[in-house]
């Protein structure tokens, strides 16, 4: 899997049914053990909810878990899950909290009130496309700093960190089919003697560019 598509970042929407508070909360979100601790910080921070109902896609689809925490089956959980599918969205986590106001919504009335705080929260936090991208450190000469951050920039690669020794050690993040055009660049710009050293891949957003 090289793409997926997810929630641009964490969002929050609320809004109050027959005195009932639904809050939807959504973040991108790669392991299910991250989907917890999400879960587990919506619960801390409204300890007073009755229901937090959540629903968990990994980036690459193929894990699928929702709860609906005490409520009706099938009345929280799956139009959650349901809110995500449609949109195709992977990579997510959603939280809806629900304060209960003493009237019942009954079946029909909980579920779409439960798919509308996702839906909201999800267009609250809009879409973005995750694509992976390689990181790689590079040992450069202190009088090459300011040329390869510029040149770096105008070719798109990010330098994510810089350590200052006898030389100068920069963190870069690029696509990762671009990484022999970071090597053809730094060959040529120190003359063979340094080549960027590959750490590791991780998955970011994609600006398109």
């Amino acid at each position: 899997m090289e793409r997926y598509t997810t929630v641009a970042g964490f969002a929050e929407a609320s809004f109050t049914e027959k005195k009932s508070e639904f809050i939807g909360a959504v973040c991108p979100c790669e392991t299910a053990e991250d989907a917890a601790r999400f879960v587990k910080e919506r619960r801390e921070k409204h300890p007073a909810a009755r229901h937090h109902v959540w629903a968990f896609v990994n980036p690459a689809g193929n894990v699928q878990r929702f709860d609906d925490d005490g409520e009706p089956k099938g009345t929280g959980g799956i139009p959650v899950m349901e809110v995500l599918k449609k949109d195709a969205l992977t990579g997510v986590v959603v939280v809806v909290t629900r304060y209960f106001g003493g009237i019942l919504l009954g079946a029909g009335g909980l579920a779409r009130a439960y798919a509308r705080a996702a839906r909201d929260a999800v267009e609250q936090a809009g879409i973005a496309s995750f694509c992976r991208f390689c990181r790689w450190e590079i040992a450069i000469p202190y009088a090459l700093e300011q040329k390869t951050a510029y040149e770096l920039e105008k070719r798109r690669f990010t330098v994510l960190q810089k350590k200052f020794t006898d030389c100068v050690t920069l963190t870069v993040q690029g696509k990762k089919e671009r990484g022999g055009e970071l090597t053809d660049f730094f060959a040529s710009l120190t003359g063979g003697k340094s080549a960027p050293v590959w750490k590791e891949e991780v998955f970011d957003k994609d600006d398109g560019t």
